[in-house]
């Protein structure tokens, strides 16, 4: 009885793990859902085999102290409860780490989550196409947002620019294996998923997503010495504005300077308000999940007069960090990103394993495309797209922790 219940943990928790990348394209529930199976399956697991042992990463010491550093703003906290959620998220995406990290079985089970992935961006991009042909999406009937003219997807997402935070995560995995390894039949479904998924992200009209991908497509092929990707990037950035849309050349000469082009009015008076924060609380911040209930009262300016009582995000997920967590916190989570890319850095130079390597970049990848993104959005504090940046972590740490022979 003992091993029949280990075994349908093992089941339970392997399907789940396969299933979370696919339902974020269209389900939060769902995600909580397989999430729940996933935690509670594998404790069980843990409880009756008597093995509490858990995976070492090189990211869990860091990830403990965020979650302690984030356990002491508590004491600047206006509104514990708030921070009681926020303590939970990051439980949570602590879960997802160590469980996906120790429990990827082999390189089937990484195949499929790879292409669970994929079905997850295929399903969300066909959702963008069908809201951009007939007003709305097919899954809640949501219009597409629209800005000085124009069209903006946003699929089944929230706002348009957590879609482009979820492409921004995914969609640079398939670049890596749509180039240099897959052929054949795959290859041309890959590529038709990669060509939706970049039609959607490029009517998000979101430049920093857009720039995080062109970026790290740049990188790649860099590392990859591919002549040919360098170019072809490096022409797309000098075509752009030749290729923008009228409403953005029109809108683009009613900006003052280029960080108002590139940031808007409101986020360098939303910055001001985050360095206020951080200047009262430098080294423990206002209390963690609780940067909305505390804008109005640090805030220098109001970004218009139309929104003057609005709680705001920081729309930089580093400021908002430091003014959560403190100074501290936000040095720790950039240690955190430190041994994670610097730890597949040397996975990348020394393994011989082809597949191993491309998934490691294009997961790579997308992480810096969404960090990049989170330069200019609070893409770490929106759950949907966050719990897809930590499980993609933890997969990473899966691949470098367990090689996971053929």
């Amino acid at each position: 009885m003992k091993q029949k219940i280990i075994v349908f943990c093992n089941t339970v928790i392997y399907w789940s793990i396969i299933a979370v990348p696919f339902v974020i394209s269209f389900s939060s529930a769902a995600v909580e859902i397989f999430i729940g199976f996933m935690v509670f399956t594998f404790v069980l697991k843990k409880i009756i085999s008597r093995d509490f042992t858990l995976v070492k990463t090189p990211i869990s010491l860091p990830f403990a102290l965020i979650i302690g550093i984030s356990l002491l703003s508590f004491i600047n906290s206006v509104d514990i409860r708030a921070s009681l959620q926020g303590i939970i998220k990051l439980l949570k995406y602590g879960f997802l780490i160590v469980i996906i990290a120790g429990e990827v079985k082999d390189r089937q089970h990484l195949t499929r989550i790879i292409w669970a992935i994929f079905a997850g961006l295929l399903l969300a991009s066909l959702d963008g196409i069908y809201q951009f042909i007939f007003g709305v999406d097919f899954f809640r009937h949501r219009p597409y947002d629209s800005i000085i003219g124009l069209i903006r997807l946003k699929a089944a997402f929230p706002h348009t620019n957590i879609f482009a935070g979820y492409l921004a995560l995914a969609l640079p995995l398939s670049i890596p294996l749509l180039l240099y390894y897959l052929k054949g039949k795959k290859r041309i479904v890959l590529l038709i998923i990669a060509i939706l998924g970049f039609f959607c992200l490029i009517f998000t009209f979101c430049r920093s997503a857009i720039f995080g991908v062109w970026l790290v497509i740049l990188l790649m092929g860099i590392i990859k010495k591919d002549k040919v990707v360098i170019f072809l990037t490096v022409l797309t950035l000098l075509s752009a504005p030749l290729l923008a849309p009228g409403a953005i050349k029109d809108w683009a000469k009613t900006t003052h300077s280029w960080g108002e082009f590139l940031l808007n009015k409101e986020r360098p008076v939303l910055y001001e308000t985050s360095f206020n924060m951080i200047k009262h609380h430098p080294l423990i911040g206002v209390g963690v999940n609780t940067y909305v209930l505390n804008y109005q009262k640090y805030k220098l300016h109001d970004t218009s007069l139309d929104t003057a009582n609005t709680r705001w995000y920081a729309h930089n997920s580093f400021l908002q960090m430091a003014c959560e967590i403190g100074i501290t916190g936000v040095a720790i989570f950039i240690w955190l990103l430190f041994l994670l890319f610097s730890r597949w850095r040397n996975f990348y130079r020394n393994t011989k394993d082809n597949f191993l390597a491309l998934c490691g970049l294009g997961i790579v990848m997308g992480l810096a495309a969404f960090l990049v993104h989170g330069l200019t959005e609070t893409n770490l504090y929106y759950p949907k797209i966050a719990v897809l940046f930590w499980f993609q972590s933890g997969l990473l740490m899966g691949i470098l922790c367990r090689r996971l022979s053929q």
